[in-house]
C-alpha cells in the first residue's frame, strides 16, 4: 500500500505543471501606481519650482542690497555682491526713527488682534456650527455678505465711531475693530462642523458645561484651523498700512508700515535705498519665520475646511 502511494506521488510531482497565466499588453496594477504616485510629484515640484526661485531670488537681493553702499544699489551692470558689506544699514532705521518703538507696537497689536479673532471667531463658529437656534442661517449669511463689502467703504463710519470713543492715537482704536473677521468665522464654523455630535453629546451627558467641551473638546480638535487662522490674521495685522495710519499720527501708535512709509518720504534720494531695504528686510522677519514654524498646520487646517457644505 505505501509502495502504490509514493508511485502515484512520483507520478504527480512528474507531470508538466501549467503555467501561470499572464495579462498581454498589460503592466501589473502596483507598477502602475507607484509610476501615477512618482509622476505627481514631478510634475506638481516642475510647476511650482519656477515661481518659488523667482521669489525667492527677489528676497535674496533684497538682503544683498541691504549690505550695499548708496553708489553700489542702482549700479550699472547690476552686482549681486557689494565690494563691502555695510552693516551699518541696519543700525540707520533705529537711529532716524524710532524704529523700536514701531516694531514694538507691531508686535502688540499683531497678537492682540490675533487673539481677538481666534476667541470671538472660535466662539461665533461654534454657535453657527453646534447649536440650533431660531435665525442662525439668517445671521450667518448676513456674516458672509459682510466679505462682499470693501474695509475701505466702512473706514470712514468707523473711523468716527472711534473717534467718538476716544480711541483716536490709541492701542484699543488699532485692536478692537479688528478683533474679528468674517473669513474667520467661517473657518471655524466650517472646521467645527465636521466633528460628530456623539463626542458633544456625550460630554454633556457627563455634566460638563458649554465652554468646558469647547476648550478641552472642540479646540485640541480643530488645533490646525485655528493655527492657520491665527497665521492668516498676524500677517493681514502686520502688512496693514491704511487703518493704523489713520488712527495712530503720533510715533508712540505708529506701526511698522506706517514707519516705514514716513522713513521712505524722509529718503526720497538714493542714499537712503540702501537703509531702506534694511528696514523692509527686518520688517519681514516675524512673518517670515512665523510661516516657517506654521506652514504644516496652515496646510492641514485649509485642507480640513476644502469642503465646504
Amino acid at each position: 500500500m505505501t509502495r502504490h502511494l509514493a508511485d502515484r506521488d512520483a507520478v504527480v510531482d512528474a507531470a508538466p505543471q501549467p503555467e501561470p497565466t499572464r495579462s498581454v499588453g498589460r503592466a501589473p496594477a502596483p507598477r502602475r501606481r507607484s509610476r501615477r504616485r512618482l509622476g505627481r510629484p514631478i510634475v506638481l515640484y516642475a510647476v511650482l519650482l519656477p515661481g518659488g526661485l523667482v521669489f525667492g531670488s527677489v528676497l535674496l537681493y533684497a538682503i544683498v542690497s541691504a549690505l550695499k553702499s548708496p553708489g553700489e544699489v542702482l549700479s550699472s551692470p547690476l552686482r549681486w555682491w557689494p565690494d563691502h558689506v555695510t552693516w551699518s544699514n541696519f543700525a540707520k532705521p533705529f537711529e532716524q526713527l524710532p524704529f523700536g518703538r514701531y516694531y514694538l507696537n507691531s508686535i502688540v497689536v499683531g497678537v492682540a488682534v490675533t487673539l481677538l479673532n481666534v476667541l470671538t471667531c472660535t466662539l461665533a463658529g461654534y454657535s453657527f456650527s453646534k447649536f440650533a437656534y431660531r435665525g442662525r442661517n439668517l445671521l450667518f449669511l448676513v456674516v458672509l455678505a459682510t466679505m462682499m463689502i470693501p474695509l475701505e467703504v466702512i473706514y470712514v463710519p468707523l473711523y468716527a465711531l472711534v473717534y467718538d470713543l476716544g480711541w483716536v492715537n490709541s492701542f484699543a482704536g488699532l485692536i478692537v475693530p479688528a478683533g474679528t473677521s468674517a473669513f474667520g468665522i467661517l473657518l471655524m464654523r466650517q472646521s467645527i462642523d465636521g466633528l460628530p455630535d456623539e463626542i458633544l453629546d456625550a460630554a454633556r451627558v457627563d455634566g460638563a458645561g458649554e465652554l468646558r467641551i469647547l476648550w478641552r473638546i472642540v479646540v485640541p480638535m480643530v488645533g490646525a484651523p485655528i493655527a492657520a487662522l491665527a497665521l492668516i490674521v498676524f500677517m493681514a495685522t502686520w502688512d496693514s498700512h491704511l487703518w493704523p495710519l489713520l488712527i495712530g499720527s503720533d510715533d508712540r501708535h505708529r506701526t511698522l508700515p506706517v514707519g516705514l512709509a514716513a522713513m521712505q518720504a524722509d529718503n526720497a534720494g538714493t542714499t537712503g535705498v540702501p537703509m531702506l531695504v534694511a528696514a523692509a528686510v527686518m520688517a519681514l522677519l516675524p512673518t517670515l519665520i512665523l510661516f516657517v514654524l506654521l506652514q504644516r498646520r496652515f496646510v492641514q487646517g485649509m485642507t480640513m475646511t476644502a469642503d465646504i457644505k
